[in-house]
């Protein structure tokens, strides 16, 4: 080791040592102040930042729910208006659903969000409807109802064994009643708004059934008992413009216009020969369930007075001897071997022959008679025959076709749905129930679309299914002229009316094709 080499502490600068108690020289101590400064303040800012973060988390905890106004779907009834005590919307349920008022939660859970379940949420309290539409089961129908899966299993479930799942439609009607307190079951259940007291299922007018909350809080399907009240009508009325705006001013319904159109087929074109101051008389049976119209019953007598037309009755004539139907004074059937219309219609919107298609503009043949009607109303066979078609046809929607004696078919368009039993190589009656009224295929409403063929080739309805009626048989002419003169003195009994201003209906153009090439 060199001797004169330094020691190494002799290379270190010189510098106070805070382990003993000597004073800080004056540039040292304004360093070390400085430092201080500095970590005080970014600790500070430090703080600010966490406890910033925390307070506004802690406020969301507390801070009440905020209300979300969503739209109502369909005609749901809206929820009243929420007080400190009422149930309130939560931000957080799915739809809006109701929910009790949200209570402070820990900070730590504030951003978790809350368990709801899957599906759509129950609406609020009150009764709404919504329709079967294009849904792929039952089940699924009710959750696009708006019901949470639970509910719509709990449903099925209840209606298993009473009704046919298998035979659903797009205009069936679910009716959906919540927070009902006259359907409050159990005594000691709290009252619970959302909950879903009761779902009726409307197949038709006459087929309703209901899964209702018993008082063991689960719910129970049976079908409904409906009872249909029969009332008489005795009407008579003047003509303004068209037959059917004055039936329908009189609350008869304008379907009876087909009535009128399909008995006096053979003597009257209520299109071309109505004139202002006509008149008319009917005496009929009228079905009603809960006070509404359900369908025409019995139509005993039928008269219509007209400048062009002149005067002509039918009355309803049916025994064990003969097939009811239409019958003059004379009883000479009014039909020949067809019926003239296959249904009652409102009126008819596109007759046969060359038209302007109203999609592909341009001029092409309609092969066929369009009756404009409700959906759902009964379509019949024109005549006896054969059912060769049973099934949807591309343009057509669903079709029936039937092949009758002479070389004649009948087909039947755009239907909702078929008769039991309507299957190809079935005979079916004149009459018989075949199908109802739909707007399937390439239709714009609903109507049916009824064509005849003969030979091969489409011809007109209209001038193929007119011919004179059979008379009644000898041994019942006698009786049948008895009634006929009681029921005439009771129609010209009856007053005439003046029609109620009424708005007549749109005209329609369903879309049909050229139905030669299709058919």
């Amino acid at each position: 080791m060199n001797s004169e080499q330094p020691p190494r502490d002799a290379l270190r600068p010189l510098r106070p040592l805070s382990s003993v108690g000597i004073p800080l020289l004056r540039e040292e101590r304004s360093r070390v102040q400085n430092r201080r400064l500095a970590r005080a303040a970014i600790a500070g800012a430090v703080l600010a930042l966490v406890g910033g973060g925390l307070a506004y988390r802690h406020y969301r905890a507390a801070a009440p729910a905020v209300v979300v106004d969503e739209p109502a779907l369909g005609d749901v009834p809206p929820a009243a208006e929420p007080t400190p005590s009422d149930p309130t919307i939560s931000a957080g349920a799915p739809d809006g659903a109701l929910r009790p008022p949200v209570e402070p939660t820990p900070a730590h859970a504030a951003d978790a969000p809350p368990p709801v379940e899957a599906g759509p949420a129950p609406r609020a309290r009150g009764r709404y409807e919504r329709t079967f539409g294009k849904s792929l089961s039952f089940g699924d129908a009710l959750r696009k109802s708006g019901l949470l899966p639970s509910e719509a299993d709990e449903v099925v479930a209840s209606l298993t064994g009473v009704i046919d799942f298998r035979r659903m439609h797009p205009e069936d009607t679910f009716v959906i009643e919540r927070g009902s307190p006259s359907l409050q079951h159990g005594g000691n259940a709290p009252f619970d708004e959302a909950r879903l007291d009761r779902l009726e299922y409307r197949a038709s007018p006459t087929q309703r059934y209901e899964s209702v909350r018993a008082q063991d809080g689960k719910l129970v399907g049976r079908q409904i008992e409906l009872s249909i009240d029969t009332v008489h009508v005795e009407r008579g009325g003047i003509v303004e413009g068209q037959l059917g705006d004055a039936l329908e001013g009189l609350k008869l319904g304008r379907a009876l216009t087909g009535v009128f159109a399909d008995v006096f087929s053979g003597k009257v074109n209520f299109s071309t020969e109505t004139r202002r101051g006509d008149t008319f008389r009917v005496l009929l049976d009228e079905d009603h369930v809960e006070g509404e119209f359900l369908r025409y019953g019995t139509i005993y007598a039928l008269e219509y007075q007209g400048e062009r037309t002149g005067t002509v009755r039918a009355f309803w004539h049916e025994s064990k001897h003969t097939e009811g139907d239409f019958f003059d004074e004379q009883g000479r059937a009014m039909h020949g071997g067809w019926l003239r219309t296959p249904l009652r219609y409102d009126h008819v919107s596109s007759g046969f022959g060359v038209r302007f298609h109203p999609v592909l503009k341009r001029k092409l043949a309609h092969d066929g008679i369009d009756y404009a009607a409700q959906s759902g109303t009964p379509v019949r066979a024109a005549a006896a025959g054969t059912v060769r078609t049973v099934g949807p046809r591309g343009p057509n929607g669903n079709l029936v076709t039937i092949a009758h004696a002479n070389g004649y078919e009948t087909f039947y368009c755009h239907l909702s749905r078929f008769a039991p039993g309507i299957k190809p190589g079935s005979r079916v009656k004149q009459r018989q129930l075949i199908a109802y009224v739909g707007s399937t295929g390439r239709s714009t409403g609903p109507h049916l679309h009824f064509a005849l063929k003969r030979g091969g080739r489409f011809v007109d309805p209209n001038t193929q299914l007119n011919g004179p009626g059979l008379p009644l048989s000898a041994r019942e002419l006698p009786e049948y002229k008895l009634r006929v003169r009681e029921l005439m003195g009771r129609l010209s009994n009856i007053p005439l009316e003046q029609p109620a201003p009424v708005t007549p209906p749109p005209a329609t153009q369903p879309l049909d094709f050229d139905e030669e090439e299709e058919l």
